[in-house]
């Protein structure tokens, strides 16, 4: 468990400077993919709520030094550690693995979503754009970082959940 924890410890600071520096030059009409939020849904749905949550205050404060917006990405990462909690697949669980793509993809999905929304609402309070705009933009990173979920399940984690 230990072993786990540090080496995912360790391949969560990656993702996250390959998150700051790599995934946002992938911005489609002002919204980009969160491989962090990927990660820490899946931290999440391995380990359980406690280590979700914590992981995602790591990520919060990790991807928040290296983007300048400390507390609103620790709170954003943490809520998201939080709700893909609600999601834990124990390691003792006969859950068949349509079950647990299905777990997989409902906490990555709420997990963006919220943390989209927390962002969104806390980034530009002063400056909030229209009703639309905002709707757009948190719908578009949600499906950009649901199209990430879906390719990095199918080439990566199909075969950790199967365990």
């Amino acid at each position: 468990m230990v072993k786990n924890i540090v080496t995912d410890s360790v391949l969560l600071l990656i993702l996250c400077i390959l998150q700051q520096y790599a995934f946002s030059r992938l911005v489609i009409f002002g919204a980009m993919p969160d491989i962090v939020t990927i990660f820490v849904a899946f931290t999440a749905l391995r380990y359980g709520q406690k280590q979700g949550t914590t992981f995602g205050f790591a990520a919060g404060i990790v991807t928040g030094i290296l983007s300048g917006n400390i507390g609103i990405e620790t709170l954003s990462k943490t809520i998201e550690g939080f709700i893909a909690g609600y999601f834990h697949i124990p390691e003792d669980s006969h859950a068949s693995a349509l079950q647990k793509k299905q777990l997989f993809y409902k906490g990555v999905f709420l997990a963006s979503l919220t943390g989209r929304i927390l962002s969104t609402l806390t980034l530009n309070v002063l400056s909030l754009p229209t009703a639309w705009h905002i709707a757009y933009s948190i719908g578009l990173a949600t499906l950009l970082t649901m199209i990430l979920a879906i390719l990095s399940y199918q080439l990566f984690l199909k075969k950790i959940l199967a365990k």
